[in-house]
């Protein structure tokens, strides 16, 4: 037997094979639902038939193609090699040359254009960069500001009718270097009256929460080296107390400075 009858042969078993195989799960599949014997053996058929009758479709469909992508590959060759023959020997190397040459210009020209278009878009980028810094910090600025002045606000109001005025401005003042973490003076030395120890724990503990999450060992340090009444406790004895009796005193404990 001819060895390409024989692949033939195996070929068309297989899928027809395969078509029984679909056929056959469909029958299954209609008798799993409750349809009766009769109609499974029309669908069985019925698959099977459509699976051969597609495979030939596909195939008719590919053999279509792969012979008319061979045609017009061929068609370029042949076209090609006409070309090359109707062309002098000197002529051809000559066109060759010129083909490089201008080949190789064009590459020059269009790697200086790359990298121009290139330096453009970095030095674009770094521009959008250095934009969104800037707004970014602006914005970060304006927060911090805004959350300054809610603190000056609520220690102006808290402190108005127990210190005098220059008091007060250095309370504020501490309060203003407490926030951006710098040293408060050694000589900043308030008095007050009609507050108690509490109430500045209090004011404390409010100071350090709206601030966070700066340290509470930086706010007891801070009421310890303002406050007079304070000079004598120790910062881990302030630190221990500022949130004591929250609802008791003149100051309460308060969430948020805002309201």
């Amino acid at each position: 037997m001819n060895l390409k009858y024989f692949e033939y042969i195996v070929i068309y078993l297989s899928v027809l094979l395969v078509c029984v195989v679909a056929g056959t799960l469909a029958r299954l599949s209609f008798l799993h639902k409750g349809g009766d014997e009769y109609t499974a053996n029309i669908v069985f058929w019925s698959i099977t038939a459509f699976s051969v009758l597609i495979y030939g479709i596909i195939i008719l469909f590919l053999d279509v193609i792969l012979v008319g992508i061979k045609k017009f590959i061929q068609k370029r060759k042949n076209l090609k090699n006409n070309v090359i023959k109707s062309l002098p020997a000197n002529n051809l190397d000559g066109k060759i040359e010129e083909q490089e040459t201008i080949m190789n210009k064009n590459s020059s020209i269009h790697f200086n254009e790359d990298s121009q278009e290139n330096n453009l878009a970095q030095t674009s980028v770094l521009v959008n960069l250095e934009s969104i810094r800037k707004v970014q910090l602006q914005e970060k600025q304006q927060i911090e500001n805004q959350k300054l002045q809610i603190a000056i606000d609520y220690t102006r109001n808290q402190f108005a009718l127990y210190v005098t005025d220059e008091d007060l401005a250095a309370i504020c003042n501490s309060i203003s270097l407490y926030a951006k973490q710098e040293e408060i003076p050694l000589h900043t030395s308030v008095v007050t009256k009609g507050l108690s120890n509490l109430d500045l724990y209090h004011f404390g503990w409010n100071i350090w929460n709206h601030f966070k999450p700066i340290k509470q060992e930086r706010v007891s340090k801070l009421l310890k080296t303002v406050f007079v009444s304070l000079d004598d406790i120790d910062a881990d004895t302030i630190k221990s107390h500022l949130k004591d009796e929250p609802k008791k005193g003149i100051i309460k404990i308060q969430e948020n400075l805002a309201y």
